[in-house]
């Protein structure tokens, strides 16, 4: 049974899929993870994936489902969160064709604030030499633009500029909603507002989840 985690970059989304997965026994079923996986155990389809992006193209939609049925396996009963998949209705419609051992039984939209996403992203500084991470506002380190933990000078990545965030929300807004409506015309679509602590976001989950019907 699959439930179906999605939100921008910057909600939260990971944070809150490992929270799920180490309290409420939820499998978390990442494609990026897997697909790094498949590529650094060189499977067949993980040569496959790796001819594609050495000639710097997308991984088609194909490889990818190939990818992720080999990653969800037979049906075991198990409660599995799935992570950054689908991104279009052609994966959704694809999935279902699982739906006999694999069911998508809720689709849940971590909703935050453009303005909230811009804030949260924008603010995130990097250190250059161990790659700790910190945030202008929400967890400055005690010395502006230098890392706590070795010293290292802190830096803004190119895609946490604004101009590229806005840029990137944009670009997720315009393919993640009609998977959104996909769902929601099944009536699997939940939104849960993502403003708020790591702990009061989870709460919020735990309950929407909640009145998930589980086989």
């Amino acid at each position: 049974m699959i439930v179906v985690l999605t939100g921008a970059p910057g909600a939260g989304k990971g944070t809150q899929a490992d929270l799920l997965a180490a309290k409420e026994g939820f499998r978390k079923v990442s494609t990026g993870d897997a697909l790094r996986k498949h590529v650094r155990m060189k499977s067949p389809i993980g040569l496959q994936a790796e001819a594609v992006m050495a000639r710097g193209e997308l991984v088609s939609d194909e490889i990818l489902f190939e990818i992720l049925r080999e990653e969800l396996g037979p049906d075991s009963g198990e409660r599995i969160l799935l992570d950054g998949y689908p991104r279009n209705v052609a994966q959704a419609k694809t999935l279902d064709s699982l739906k006999e051992t694999h069911p998508v039984v809720a689709a849940i939209h971590l909703d935050v604030d453009a303005g909230e996403l811009v804030n949260r992203l924008s603010g995130r500084r990097v250190c250059g030499n161990c790659g700790a991470t910190y945030h202008v506002t929400l967890t400055p380190s005690k010395t502006a633009g230098v890392c706590d933990k070795c010293g290292g000078l802190l830096q803004q990545r190119a895609d946490d500029r604004e101009d590229s965030v806005r840029t990137r929300l944009s670009v997720y807004e315009s393919t993640t909603k009609p998977v959104l409506e996909y769902y929601r015309g099944k009536g699997l679509y939940q939104r849960v507002d993502g403003l708020g602590s790591t702990e009061e976001v989870f709460g919020k989950l735990k309950g929407s989840l909640s009145g998930v019907k589980f086989r």
